[in-house]
């Protein structure tokens, strides 16, 4: 499902007097004697709540567009035809109105064809002003269109200023929403509903990342639906104001509101609403479905061309290079509530969603710390180097389900995709001055003055999963984020904490951009190990980044192992699926879950082996295996391979296997040291009765098992060169010998019953 904000704003159940949180700053100019019965109203119905309500049962199921808290009444309200106009004390003039919709819990309001000549000041807020927006003036309009955060009650009053001599310029209303929430909903949702298993941004887990933090905003998008997205850095780092969120958010962004800071100051749920700040109005500049991105360059409330310094800016980096990252961390709104934070300890995955194409998306397949939920869309997924790598699409994690996937729109499929251009890519406008980049880091407009010197190491190769030898040949890239161009590195790495080795790199790195250094190979043994990379003398001097410059991997070496590959195609409910490979002991070697929903297609892994026989386990959380009519388009299937054949499987006929289906297979041993001269061979094999075995290497046991892995007959022997095997019970067909030799080496050979 998509992820939407679920997000009613400032309806606690007391209202206190609010900071200025949207436009200039001010509190009017009118100020009434008796009461505002005097100024005129204009009422709206109250829509039929218990049928929103029923379509909203419907709509968020299908999670298709953003989650709605309320009605449009359109319009077409203006300082023309309506209101009243009234003589100031200072000779200027205020026009007023009232506008109601009955049994509202929230008002806000989008303006079109509205013109506010310089001077001129416009208001918004609720009968008792405790509650202001404005003033808006003629900065806060784009294209003659301005949105407004929500009011709380079921009235509010427009209030437009004109000094003296000013044109009165003209005020118009496109569209009165009427927020239909209830307020306790509100209260419950927006302090702590998202769920025990959330952490704020501003607990210990958000530490590191309190920069990233600050450019983490919220959006009213449509006058009635919340999403969420980021400020983005490009590589100027002028702090151009753009905000990267997802395509199914959008809407017209001239109405867009982008609030920002909304969060507990600390690490516990504040005892009422936090402060905020809010922008509003924006401009699009591209979007594509593929990859689900929409960025957007914000208009309206500016200072200087940027984000007001007052709301303590970031723009995040970005990285574009497609490289695996091997941590990641969320920053959003799930379920409407204040900012939180979930952490992935472990490595993404290249995936898709949806409909969208193969490798467009990456996937979170388990948060190790807080989850997202419904009210998550469009927020930032960063790497291990801080750096955004994709806006969230949708997914299915949620508190007690946070084992089930995340799916990211890749910032690399967006960057540049075949046959696009400025309208539907990134690099046009991250990368302004075409020198394209690989990557950019944030964008503090603070006064931190960005690094000369940052070598970063950003990524490896040949160090993770499992390898069949024990010959690793480990890559590393580098990355140059200072202003000065990198021309030599010292390289340290090394591996299981023997961090002593080193390598030199020359030659000329610009900024932004990335190299790949091949490191000498390594001869390891069998087992698990670790990989330490390290950059530094960047320029034979000293680095100003070293947050940045560390690398670390774990992989499995299985010495003469067999690469064995799983080739399993899903149905439509991946998230139902797990598998785990055991060995005849029960020991648990390999496994595999989190799959996301709606993306049938093949999962491809590969195993690494030492010859012998094992047991395949796949199950299916809603016990219709992986049998996908009439819901998908094929039923899944499971292919086991070694080297071409196929060693077991379960067809798409039988893929309805119900909770659970067990396949036993047996692999082959290769390149056994010391075997090269060993033979064992077998005559007559085929055979009917006795098959014999001769060999020029001492056995000491066999064990005989048919294509299901089931054992059928074994011996053990004193050492022997020499051995018989009667048949005459077997059924005719293929079987599996497994031969062990005198220094404990192994080898698997295949034997015919006739």
């Amino acid at each position: 499902m998509y992820k939407f904000h679920l997000f009613l704003l400032l309806l606690g159940l007391t209202l206190k007097t609010q900071a200025q949180i949207q436009g200039g700053g001010g509190k009017g100019h009118y100020f009434p004697e008796n009461s505002w019965e005097k100024v005129p109203l204009i009422s709206f119905p109250s829509p039929d709540i218990n049928a929103l309500k029923e379509e909203d049962r419907v709509l968020d199921s299908l999670g298709d567009q953003p989650w709605r808290f309320g009605y449009n009444h359109a319009t077409s309200i203006n300082s023309m035809a309506n209101g009243v106009w009234i003589p100031t004390k200072n000779d200027g003039q205020l026009w007023l109105l009232r506008i109601k919709s009955s049994g509202a819990l929230t008002l806000n309001l989008a303006f079109d064809h509205t013109v506010i000549p310089k001077g001129n000041e416009l208001y918004i807020y609720n009968p008792d002003k405790t509650f202001i927006l404005g003033k808006f003036t003629e900065e806060h309009l784009y294209e003659e269109q301005l949105g407004s955060e929500l009011v709380p009650g079921d009235e509010i009053i427009l209030e437009y200023y004109v000094p003296k001599g000013n044109s009165k310029g003209h005020v118009q209303l496109s569209t009165v929403t009427h927020g239909y929430r209830t307020p306790h909903e509100f209260y419950l949702k927006a302090f702590g509903s998202s769920g025990n298993c959330n952490f704020n941004v501003n607990c210990p887990q958000g530490a590191a990342w309190q920069q990233e933090r600050n450019g983490v905003v919220m959006l009213v998008t449509n006058n009635n639906g919340f999403c969420s997205g980021s400020l983005i850095n490009n590589t100027l780092n002028n702090g151009k104001p753009y905000v990267l969120s997802a395509n199914h958010c959008f809407s017209n962004p001239a109405n867009w509101v982008f609030r920002f800071n909304w969060q507990s100051p600390g690490c516990n749920n504040p005892a009422s609403e936090p402060t905020f700040q809010s922008l509003n109005g924006a401009v699009l500049r591209a979007r594509a479905s593929a990859s689900d991105f929409c960025l957007v360059e914000i208009t309206g409330g500016l200072q200087g061309g940027t984000v007001p310094a007052a709301f303590n800016p970031y723009f995040n980096g970005w990285d574009n290079t497609n490289n695996t990252p091997i941590s990641a961390v969320g920053i959003h709104h799930p379920a409407g509530d204040i900012k939180k934070i979930s952490i992935e300890n472990n490595p993404l995955i290249s995936t898709s969603f949806g409909a969208s194409p193969a490798n467009s998306h990456w996937g979170v397949t388990g948060w190790d710390e807080g989850v997202t939920e419904g009210g998550s869309s469009g927020s930032p997924l960063f790497d291990q180097n801080h750096r955004i790598v994709g806006q969230l699409h949708g997914g299915a994690s949620a508190c007690g389900a946070a084992a089930l996937s995340d799916e990211y729109g890749k910032i690399s499929y967006s960057w540049n995709p075949q046959n696009s251009d400025s309208t539907n890519q990134l690099k046009y406008w991250l990368d302004p001055a075409a020198s394209n980049a690989t990557f950019v880091n944030g964008y503090d407009p603070s006064g931190n003055v960005p690094a000369q010197v940052d070598p970063a190491l950003s990524g490896t190769a040949g160090v993770s999963g499992t390898f069949c030898n024990g010959t690793i040949t480990p890559s590393v890239t580098l990355s140059n984020g200072g202003a000065l161009t990198l021309t030599s590195v010292t390289i340290t790495y090394g591996f299981d904490g023997q961090n002593n080795l080193n390598y030199t790199w020359n030659g000329s790195l610009a900024q932004w951009q990335s190299t790949t250094i091949t490191l000498p190979a390594a001869n390891l043994g069998a087992g698990t190990h670790t990989f330490t990379a390290t950059v530094n003398n960047p320029n034979t001097g000293n680095d100003e980044n070293i947050n940045n410059n560390v690398q670390n991997n774990m992989f499995t070496v299985v010495i003469n192992g067999q690469a064995v590959l799983l080739d399993l195609t899903l149905d439509c409910y991946g998230s139902e699926t797990s598998w785990e490979v055991a060995d005849q002991a029960g020991t648990v070697l390999f496994s595999g879950s989190g799959y996301p929903d709606n993306a049938p297609g093949l999962i491809s892994e590969t195993w690494c082996l030492n010859a012998g026989c094992y047991i395949f386990t796949i199950n299916d959380s809603y016990g219709d295996g992986i049998y996908g009519l009439p819901w998908c388009d094929s039923s899944g299937n499971v292919i086991i391979s070694a080297q071409g054949d196929s060693l077991t499987g379960i067809s798409s006929a039988a893929s309805d296997f119900g909770d659970q289906a067990q396949l036993n297979f047996c692999v082959q041993g290769s390149g056994l040291p010391g075997l090269e001269n060993v033979q064992i061979n077998l005559y007559p094999n085929p055979g009917k009765t006795f098959i014999h075995g001769r060999t020029n290497s001492n056995l000491v046991q066999i064990h005989l098992f048919d294509l299901q892995g089931k054992l059928v007959n074994a011996q053990y022997f004193v050492p022997t060169l020499h051995f018989s095997l009667d048949v005459t019970d077997l059924k005719p067909g293929m079987y599996w010998l497994h031969c062990t030799l005198e220094n404990g080496y192994q080898s698997v050979i295949n034997l015919m019953k006739d």
